[in-house]
C-alpha cells in the first residue's frame, strides 16, 4: 500500500464495525469509530480509523477471529476532528 495520511477499515454494517472495534481493543491496537470519509463512502456509514502500521496485524486478526470486512483504504484528507470522530 502506497503512503495515506488516514487509514479506515470499511463495513458493510454496523455489527460488523463493532465485533472489529472490541477485538482490536481486547488485542490492543489502535482503533476509533469513525463516520466513513466521503471519499470512501461505499459501506454502512461506520469505519475504523486505524494506523497504518497496524494493517497488516489487523488482517491476521480478522483472518483468525473470522471477523468481516469489505476493505482497508487509505485517504489523504485533512482530519477534522468534530467530523472524524463519534462521541
Amino acid at each position: 500500500m502506497s503512503e495515506y495520511l488516514h487509514y479506515y477499515i470499511l463495513f458493510k454494517n454496523h455489527t460488523d464495525a463493532m465485533a472489529m472495534y472490541q477485538s482490536l481493543k481486547k488485542a490492543d491496537i489502535y482503533a476509533q469509530i469513525s463516520p466513513t470519509p466521503r471519499e470512501l463512502s461505499v459501506c454502512c456509514g461506520v469505519s475504523l480509523l486505524i494506523h497504518g502500521e497496524d494493517i497488516e496485524e489487523i488482517s491476521k486478526l480478522a483472518v483468525e477471529k473470522k471477523l468481516s470486512y469489505l476493505s482497508i483504504d487509505g485517504v489523504n484528507n485533512a482530519f477534522d476532528n468534530k467530523r472524524h470522530r463519534y462521541g
